[in-house]
């Protein structure tokens, strides 16, 4: 059951919580210095907010308090000392407000962004969606804005947004909208120039739009169909494994924790601490921008990680529009209005003078009209209905697993609340029990809307095309693909959590981001619903990496077992899957060929077969081959690497082997000859043959001696993963996208390794792109140096080990309570 909410407190505290009024408390401390190292300041007693912040080394930030409200205080305060700019950033966003401060922005993308998040109604929705919440999320969260204003009020943000005009206090309202926009990374929040961009066609305008057969402009603009997912290998993606009692050295659970998160902008995760002195509370990890408590962490009894759900978020709907009015659809026998609203945004002029830009914005009864490529005709318009739009458990959810005591209430947590929004979950426990389970909030259709789904989609047509950019159309005037409300399920048209993947081992469980049906490639998981993603299909090369790291005998001790040293050995071993077993057979190809065409003329490639001879099959900075290769893979598609039985492997996939499948590489001209093709690559670049990795794989953001970097792609099959350039949505400065070579933004984020032992957790960590936004922060790159180094940190969680390697004095925050 959920804690219950104290009527009288919920009535009063609600006024302040997720409420539009000011929230800001009175500081009575001396500001730090710096983010790294606090220094001693006075406190004067009061009945209001006070918390004790000790930063280790690094900056990382441990908070203790003994109220919920106080634990919100520091947390919101030492965020602010780190990463202010990014957070008021992501407030101006939710408020529909960059037009008003920035102007309507290069392809009025500022203005489009305001649009849809007016019409989304995330900030002006906020109040009431979060109203019933337990007293300690009311407490916390207005506890975290005071905080963060108190730490604006004493010495201001650090770094680019210093001075802004649009740099000002916070209030929960703020808050609760950037926590709604977070929950909708997966799904409406991928789609924002669509719903900004939908109107109605008028009288004259296109024509029909056949569900099965597409026109030629219609198959020409899905070229331009955005990927529907948020999880694209340039988005969100991660690995993270769980272990248990029979694999693990101890006997308890161990954990890898790996999510791949832009290193830019609002996604990058913030490490901390957070205790409360009454025992209640003692739980350490990561979170998001704005969001109170642990997303990815431990306490003293469990430990988990997430990666992106490969499931649905939402479900697109194709709507037929009655004749002579295409803002009227039909819906079973009758016709329904759709609603128009009026949007208003404020727009700043070149001259500085504010315009204000009214649309009308129109929704049907599923959700927001979409500007798809297919376009919104007199006969057909597309709309979507959003599994977390009106989602107000994930907070309690999360701050019940922070607290939980062991797995079975670890587990208790995700069935009470169900409020994970779109990631898997893996978890390991002091008992050496591996727990996997994907509840993320997923549409719950019947067996017959899924039936004529899959038909749609077996017919080809837009439901194929965007099952292909990764979502579900269905045909939404006909009532029978309505979501299906289970009185079990914590929200209505969401699958209940007994329906959702779980699986429970002593061996392992692990997911890199394709579905749950291979969470332990020994027991798969089948029968679940479409939505939770796809059963018995091929399996990305990152996700067959994983498993054959987790069940290669090398990778563990002579025993058998896995120590901590095992489990980040075998992520620091930059392995990758398309080298292991593929490198020796190209080079065979290779040194049996020789000589290709090459526009008709001989081209030798026999250089390029010494390299990938002499290369370790690493991706590791001094890897002398692994450049080559990955120009080489390159020449080849996603199917000719994923699926098989093609022009690059001849052993197609198999789901009774979807480890192994596909292999074999093709006695073929086409392989060679894209060798040749990666030999030219490197030649226009002017990279020698042998260039190693690191010389041009480096860290891509705003900073002035890059480094070196290890890891690689999905497409390599890598688990350590380095890429580029999506993923941040700020207003805030970023890395040339343009610099030659391969500069990297996204990837490897927090990266944690952890054992229970007799005597407790152990864990050890990098987060790669340090804590503070500003640049000009030496933690802006130290913990890059060290995963340039492949090195760990050890994280520091008893307080005896917090304060003997304090990077400064505790500092004590306080300030008066709203209210």
């Amino acid at each position: 059951m959920r804690r219950p909410t104290l009527a009288l407190l919920a009535t009063a505290t609600l006024l302040a919580a997720c409420s539009s009024d000011d929230n800001t408390a009175t500081p009575t401390t001396e500001p730090p210095p710096s983010t790294t190292a606090p220094v001693p300041t006075t406190t004067t007693a009061a009945p209001g907010y006070q918390a004790s912040i000790t930063r280790t080394e690094y900056g990382i930030p441990h908070i203790v308090a003994d109220d919920w409200g106080s634990l919100g205080f520091g947390q919101g305060y030492a965020f602010a000392q780190d990463r202010a700019c990014t957070l008021l950033d992501q407030i101006v966003k939710v408020r529909g407000e960059r037009s008003m401060w920035f102007g309507a922005g290069d392809g009025d993308e500022n203005l489009h962004s305001d649009l849809a998040y007016r019409h989304l109604h995330l900030w002006d929705g906020a109040d009431d969606l979060f109203a019933d919440q337990p007293d300690e999320i009311l407490e916390m969260v207005t506890g975290y804005a005071a905080g963060f204003n108190a730490e604006l009020a004493e010495e201001g943000p650090h770094g680019w947004c210093e001075g802004a005009d649009w740099v000002q206090p916070i209030t929960t309202t703020d808050l609760c909208a950037n926590m709604r926009d977070i929950l909708l990374f997966a799904s409406s929040g991928v789609l924002i120039d669509q719903i900004a961009t939908a109107e109605p066609p008028a009288p004259a305008e296109a024509g029909p739009t056949d569900t099965a057969t597409l026109d030629s402009t219609a198959a020409a603009g899905v070229t331009a169909m955005p990927d529907l997912t948020g999880t694209a290998a340039d988005a969100l993606g991660s690995n993270g494994w769980a272990i248990g009692s029979a694999l693990s050295e101890g006997g308890g659970g161990m954990l890898l924790a790996n999510p791949h998160f832009p290193w830019e902008g609002e996604k990058r995760l913030w490490e901390n601490q957070l205790t409360l002195t009454n025992g209640e509370l003692n739980v350490y990890g990561v979170t998001l921008t704005g969001t109170p408590g642990v997303l990815i962490g431990f306490n003293d009894a469990v430990a988990w990680t997430h990666t992106v759900s490969a499931g649905h978020r939402m479900t697109l709907y194709e709507l037929d529009l009655a004749a002579g009015d295409p803002t009227t659809y039909v819906y079973g026998d009758e016709t329904r209005a759709m609603e128009g609203e009026d949007v208003s945004v404020d727009v700043l002029q070149p001259d500085g003078s504010i315009e204000t830009v009214t649309r009308t914005m129109w929704s049907s009864h599923y959700g927001p009209m979409l500007d798809l490529p297919f376009g919104w005709t007199t006969e057909k318009a597309y709309t979507l209905r959003d599994a977390n739009i009106d989602n107000n458990d994930f907070i309690g959810q999360f701050l019940d697993m922070d607290r939980a005591t062991g797995m079975d209430e670890f587990i208790e947590a995700h069935r009470t609340w169900n409020g994970i929004p779109w990631v898997n979950t893996m978890a390991t426990s002091a008992d050496g029990r591996a727990w996997y389970a994907d509840t993320a909030a997923t549409p719950n259709l019947s067996p017959d809307a899924i039936a004529g789904w899959q038909a749609a989609v077996a017919a080809g047509g837009t439901a194929s095309l965007v099952l292909g950019s990764g979502a579900i159309l269905l045909n939404g005037s006909d009532p029978a693909n309505e979501w299906v409300d289970d009185s079990s399920a914590a929200r209505p048209g969401i699958l209940p959590f007994d329906q959702q993947p779980q699986l429970e081992r002593d061996d392992f469980v692990f997911n890199a981001n394709d579905s749950h049906w291979l969470a332990n490639p020994a027991a798969p998981l089948t029968g679940y619903s479409p939505m939770t993603g796809p059963e018995n299909s091929a399996q990305s090369a990152r996700t067959r990496m994983n498993a054959l790291l987790l069940t290669d005998p090398s990778v563990r001790g002579d025993d058998g077992l896995m120590s901590l040293a095992d489990l980040q050995g075998a992520w620091l071993s930059n392995r990758a899957l398309h080298a292991e077993i593929a490198r020796d057979q190209v080079v065979k190809l290779c040194d049996d060929q020789g000589v290709v065409l090459v526009q008709d003329k001989p081209f030798d490639i026999t250089p390029a077969c010494d390299v990938l001879r002499d290369w370790d099959g690493r991706l590791n900075p001094d890897s002398t081959g692994a450049v080559l290769w990955r120009e080489f893979l390159a020449q080849f598609s996603g199917a000719d690497l994923t699926q098989g039985g093609g022009v690059f492997y001849t052993v197609p996939f198999d789901a009774a082997d979807p480890i192994n499948t596909p292999n074999t590489v093709a006695d073929n001209t086409t392989v060679v000859n894209a060798l040749a093709q990666a030999i030219l690559v490197l030649g226009e670049r002017g990279w020698p043959l042998d260039i190693a990795l690191g010389d041009v794989q480096f860290d891509g953001r705003t900073v002035t001696d890059p480094l070196g970097l290890p890891g690689g792609t999905n497409r390599e099959g890598a688990i350590s993963i380095v890429s580029c350039c999506s993923g941040a949505n700020t207003l805030g400065p970023l890395g040339d996208r343009d610099q030659p070579g391969y500069p990297v933004t996204f990837g490897n984020s927090f990266v944690m390794t952890l054992e229970f032992g007799a005597d407790g957790p152990h864990a050890e960590a990098v987060l790669t792109y340090g804590q503070p936004d500003d640049p000009e922060n030496p933690d802006f790159t130290a913990q890059m140096a060290m995963f340039a180094g492949k090195e760990f940190r050890p994280i520091r969680f008893t307080p005896g080990d917090v304060e003997a390697n304090a990077a400064g004095a505790t500092q004590v925050v306080t300030g008066e309570r709203a209210g």
